[in-house]
């Protein structure tokens, strides 16, 4: 039996004599679990290192033939999702919804959150539902991006020359900070679900789009600035469906886009990290350990007179903000290290020993996974259930009293999701993710080193990066949900 089929083996093993409660995001109370945390952290760790002894006594080094995919250009999806008809109408649909959903978040009820369709469609339709589209499926957004569609056509019209090329330096450092914005807005930000708040934000955004786009070219700002076309093609190359350079759709086995076939840039190491360690702080937010560092940090605010200067509220967003801004550097200062020891093991077949930073270029991609399975375990309970005032909000998007479709009085069912699924989701979840990456970086160091021996040796250390995360990721999600 080969091991990339031994591994699932073992979590759906381990899992099905999982807890029948669990911590869930969206409940906020506290669910015990019948078998003692450690035996699930310990277990989980043991599948991800079993992935790795599996992949040192097996030759797991076949990528090669997953990479191709399967060509769907022929068959009749294929040839519909490839369509550039399909694409304009995607575009018009996107644009349409873009000037529907800044109507509503600036015309419509601002004194209730949940009477406004603009906040849970941002927050948990588009951040959520869209991002798992992204990942599970293939990836959509180049097609409803709603700033390129805008901008790609008055480019065509108005171009006289090409426009001024970016600086080599840029990278995706635009994004990268717009991305800190972002998460900053999710997390810190008093404001992000006060309708009007929230469009002039997005507004905001877009203006700082359409600048770079005009300054720069559409397709280069894409690239390198317009935050969400990398989070998504990120996610996007995790998939199964994929658009090829050739504009060939294609279907192939999960993560096989993320196999790294050249460094990519130091910015973009940036973003991986970045993106990584805010989705984690997130889930930290709801953890004890947070909120007794939040009221010593809070009591300590007294003595230096922040509460006087920023108020309550100025102050927790002050200190939340320090730690969203603490996690990114955590993790990659732990990241590197690794990276100097995978780097000290024998990565490559460099007569010179190779800088951490290059190694870190070429395994950055081996940390998507764990990223898109925290996406999914953590928020997946708010979907299913936050997402359900979507329902009621397409009849009533600006909050009046509209009844458009019957649906208006549609309340969230708490129960249409328990604790006891979505521990076990969690747990197979971020398994999943993490034997994945384990693989990945497996396929990574035999593609960059000839010797099999040293490569072997070499991921070592990021084989213990895997397991110690994937069982701090487990904690995290398996504590009991507080409010700060």
């Amino acid at each position: 039996m080969r091991p990339n089929i031994i591994a699932p083996i073992i979590v759906i093993v381990l899992t099905l004599v999982a807890a029948r409660t669990a911590a869930a995001h969206a409940f906020l109370r506290r669910y015990d679990l019948p078998l003692p945390l450690w035996h699930y952290l310990a277990g989980a760790g043991l599948v991800v290192l079993f992935t790795f002894i599996l992949l040192a006594i097996f030759r797991g080094d076949r990528a090669g033939r997953l990479l191709k995919g399967l060509d769907l250009s022929r068959t009749p999806v294929g040839r519909l999702l490839a369509s550039p008809s399909m694409r304009q109408a995607l575009s018009v649909l996107s644009v349409s919804l873009f000037v529907f959903l800044m109507a509503a978040g600036l015309f419509g009820a601002q004194d209730d959150p949940f009477a406004n369709i603009l906040p849970a469609f941002i927050w948990v339709g588009w951040w959520v539902g869209f991002a798992f589209l992204c990942a599970l499926v293939g990836n959509p957004w180049p097609a409803l991006n709603p700033w390129a569609a805008v901008a790609r056509p008055i480019e065509r019209a108005l171009r006289r020359g090409l426009p001024q090329p970016a600086p080599t330096w840029f990278g995706t450092w635009p994004a990268t900070l717009l991305y800190m914005g972002f998460a900053w807005a999710e997390l810190a930000w008093p404001g992000n679900s006060v309708p009007a708040s929230l469009a002039t934000a997005i507004l905001l955004y877009s203006a700082i789009t359409w600048a770079g786009m005009a300054r720069y070219g559409t397709d280069r700002w894409l690239r390198c600035g317009e935050t969400f076309s990398i989070v998504f093609g990120l996610f996007g190359l995790f998939a199964p469906l994929a658009r090829q350079g050739d504009g060939r759709m294609v279907l192939r086995p999960y993560g096989t886009g993320l196999i790294a076939r050249e460094k990519i840039s130091g910015s973009m190491v940036v973003f991986v990290v970045v993106l990584l360690a805010s989705v984690s702080f997130d889930g930290f937010l709801h953890t004890p350990p947070w909120r007794k560092f939040f009221g010593t940090a809070f009591e300590a605010s007294y003595d230096l007179g922040l509460i006087t200067l920023m108020g309550n509220a100025g102050t927790q967003t002050l200190i939340v903000t320090a730690g969203l801004i603490a996690a990114p550097l955590v993790f990659l200062a732990v990241f590197i290290a690794i990276c100097a020891l995978t780097a000290a093991l024998g990565a490559g077949s460099h007569a010179k020993r190779p800088h951490a930073f290059d190694v870190a270029r070429l395994y950055t991609l081996t940390l998507v996974p764990i990223a898109i399975a925290y996406h999914l375990a953590h928020y997946l309970s708010l979907l299913l259930i936050e997402g359900q005032r979507l329902f009621a909000l397409v009849s009533d998007p600006f909050g009046v009293g509209w009844n458009l479709f019957g649906t208006a009085g549609i309340e969230p069912d708490i129960a249409v999701v328990d604790a006891r699924f979505l521990w076990l989701f969690s747990v197979v979840v971020i398994v999943a993710g993490h034997v994945i990456a384990v693989w990945l970086a497996h396929q990574t160091a035999l593609r960059t080193c000839d010797d099999r021996k040293k490569a072997l040796v070499s991921q070592i250390p990021m084989t213990v990066l895997m397991v110690a995360y994937t069982m701090l990721s487990l904690w995290i999600l398996a504590q009991p949900i507080v409010e700060a």
